[in-house]
């Protein structure tokens, strides 16, 4: 891998600069060329390119993911929640996810002892993990009103994983996780749209591109399929949009 193999783009978006920043050495060596893969390189590409409207990012009326929530509950309603969705197979938990696993290990490269470092770390996944393609990728929807940044985006046995860093302390990481459902699944739910709106996924797929969607810590991560954010939406279960 090269220098050249990272690809960059600056955004300007509300007070924050973004860094998009984008692997083409690892989407090469994972597939660029056909599937949902190719839809991600045209996609990932037009970022690139600056082809990103500026409206969704500084529009008071446009919604940011990160504002989404679920609806106020007690605790135990909660609780009962998320087991629910255990039960039910939409939601998988693990403490030795790769991402785990890898986050663990910059941390100890970088002789991090707090394991909990700001996002900053994400750029070791860009360079060192070779399922990684791209980090701080802008979304958008117009039919939503609703715009954000993915963390990181993965490609794991050749599904597209919009994944989310958030870090701190154990004990709070069952609600800090809970709470960045509707955010992440906006995000999936997003990412799958625009996948869906290059050609190749326009004409060749019937369906939206699967999706998955990851929240991770150093101390576990849950992942979850994108449409997990329309079974949210319809059943009343996401508050901001």
């Amino acid at each position: 891998m090269t220098p050249d193999d990272i690809l960059r783009r600056d955004f300007q978006h509300g007070r924050i600069a973004y860094g998009f920043q984008w692997n083409i050495a690892h989407h090469k060596d994972l597939g660029h060329q056909d599937g949902d893969l190719s839809s991600l390189w045209a996609h990932l590409n037009t970022i690139h390119i600056g082809n990103v409207p500026q409206l969704p990012f500084d529009d008071p009326f446009y919604n940011r993911a990160s504002k989404l929530s679920l609806p106020q509950m007690p605790p135990a309603q909660k609780v009962g929640f998320r087991k629910k969705l255990r039960r039910s197979g939409k939601l998988q938990m693990a403490v030795d996810d790769d991402l785990v696993k890898l986050l663990r290990e910059y941390h100890r490269l970088r002789n991090d002892l707090s394991y909990s470092a700001g996002h900053d770390i994400l750029k070791e996944f860009l360079l060192k993990d070779p399922n990684t393609v791209a980090i701080e990728v802008p979304v958008w929807s117009e039919r939503y009103r609703l715009s954000g940044h993915v963390d990181l985006i993965r490609v794991v046995d050749g599904v597209i994983h919009v994944c989310d860093y958030k870090p701190g302390p154990l004990v709070q990481t069952k609600k800090r996780f809970l709470d960045s459902i509707p955010q992440v699944a906006a995000y999936g739910e997003l990412m799958a749209h625009h996948l869906a709106g290059t050609l190749h996924s326009a004409f060749e797929e019937p369906l939206l591109p699967k999706v998955m969607c990851s929240i991770f810590d150093t101390h576990a991560c849950w992942n979850f399929g994108a449409e997990l954010f329309v079974q949210l939406e319809t059943t009343g279960m996401i508050q901001g949009l």
